[in-house]
């Protein structure tokens, strides 16, 4: 049997906010990814007192929130822009996975019903609040 591995992340804000996290067991790649996603998700106003892990998925969001406001997208066209804004190569299978996760969290738009066609598109009120704080 493999030994359990146990790994703790604790990051004090300036303002001594502390958030602790501890992982035991299987840690995999894809656990630390969801746990980058949930900060995300729980972050918020928090986000401005602890400086937050950029991740692949906050990249796509704020490259996406950047590059196509207002067109529509697909994940070949996330994946070609984000390999130009950031200099690192976005698999067509993660640009497409992390789309899903946005579309579901309903920050955008999905439309189109087969594999090669879906497109995306920023959804209005996200562009709306976006052009408001520029």
């Amino acid at each position: 049997m493999p030994a359990r591995r146990k790994v703790r992340l604790e990051v004090v804000g300036d303002d001594g906010d502390r958030l602790t996290v501890i992982l035991e067991g299987r840690v995999t790649r894809e656990k630390i990814m969801q746990l980058a996603d949930l900060v995300d998700l729980y972050g918020g106003g928090a986000a401005e007192r602890v400086p937050a892990v950029e991740n692949k998925l906050t990249r796509l969001a704020r490259l996406i929130e950047k590059r196509f406001p207002y067109t529509d997208f697909t994940s070949r066209d996330v994946a070609e822009a984000y390999e130009i804004e950031y200099g690192e190569k976005l698999s067509l299978s993660t640009a497409s996975t992390y789309l899903s996760r946005l579309a579901e969290r309903g920050f955008l738009e999905r439309a189109g019903g087969m594999l090669n066609n879906i497109r995306y598109k920023l959804l209005r009120a996200r562009a709306e609040e976006i052009e408001g704080g520029a």
